[in-house]
């Protein structure tokens, strides 16, 4: 087979939080060859936006597609594959050289960003697989309480949790403060950006 359109969307309830994939194949005529959609666990809705594009990508070589156009309604995954945006974010980037290795397969193989209204098949099978991707953790309770600043009905839940629980929350913690540390929304950075535009020196780091 010579070229495959790949329209290909994830979703996430949280960001992150339980997550889910979708990908349409159809040849150039707009025959659907292939459909896939299901749910990933836990990730972040740019995370899954990747996991789609790698299914996609997968599900295409499989077909013997020479050219894949991948067509997404993610913006920042369209603009990363270019080389218009930087990918900042760690996990982000791992899966980013993950899809350019899989591009490399083909002859040729190009993204491109679409609006949602022409994304609707693969909107729709993430949506559904989403339903299915379970209900919030009780880790992810816990967090949603605090984020929300339900303090004693944090403080509740977490009680209540058990030894691995009490881990998955630490860690989601730590992966909260340091995505927001990278962004620029971190409390202390906020203060440290602030200082420096004001002349103040910088705080030593604590030991």
């Amino acid at each position: 087979m010579k070229k495959v359109v790949v329209r290909s969307d994830g979703a996430s309830r949280g960001n992150p939080g339980p997550a889910a994939i979708a990908v349409v194949l159809e040849d150039t005529s707009g025959q659907i060859l292939r459909e896939v959609s299901e749910p990933i666990g836990r990730a972040t809705n740019n995370v899954a936006e990747y996991r789609a594009l790698l299914r996609g990508l997968l599900e295409a070589e499989a077909l013997g597609a020479e050219e894949v156009e991948v067509r997404t309604d993610s913006e920042l995954l369209a603009r990363q594959l270019e080389g218009r945006y930087r990918v900042r974010d760690p996990e982000l980037a791992q899966l980013h050289r993950q899809a350019r290795n899989l591009m490399a397969n083909f002859r040729a193989a190009v993204v491109r960003a679409v609006p949602r209204s022409e994304n609707t098949r693969a909107d729709a099978l993430a949506r559904q697989a989403l339903g299915h991707a379970g209900p919030v953790d009780s880790a992810e309770r816990v967090l949603a309480a605090a984020r929300s600043g339900q303090v004693k009905q944090a403080r509740s839940y977490l009680a209540r949790l058990d030894d691995f629980a009490l881990r998955q929350v630490a860690e989601r913690l730590v992966e909260e403060v340091a995505r927001a540390w990278r962004e620029g929304t971190g409390p202390e950075k906020r203060e440290t950006i602030a200082g420096e535009r004001a002349g103040r020196p910088r705080r030593p780091a604590r030991r």
